[in-house]
């Protein structure tokens, strides 16, 4: 499966294979997100596969949030295809702790 994102409910659901050749186009697509809303909720439960550039992205993308004064929420922390490479990546501190 390739990289999808759909909006559900104002969550940004990303589903399928999200790894380093993906950055580019997520990093375009967050930014304009992170332009015109305050706050979001990027959903990572149904990826299948995330390599560590793509861990190391969504961190950028959480600093990046943090900078500007808005909130993103991670969820995914029930994935543990998502769980292993932050836990690796030293990166899990960005998942919410909480399901939406």
């Amino acid at each position: 499966m390739s990289l999808e994102i759909k909006e559900k409910h104002g969550i940004f659901e990303i589903l399928g294979k999200v790894t380093t050749q993906h950055v580019g186009a997520l990093n375009s697509y967050f930014d304009s997100i992170l332009e015109r809303r305050d706050s979001f909720v990027v959903s990572l439960e149904k990826v299948t596969v995330l390599d560590s550039g793509a861990a190391l992205f969504f961190e950028k993308l959480y600093k990046k949030s943090v900078k500007q004064n808005k909130v993103i929420s991670l969820i995914g922390r029930q994935n543990s295809s998502v769980t292993e490479i932050l836990n690796a990546t030293k990166t899990n501190y960005i998942l919410s702790s909480d399901r939406i």
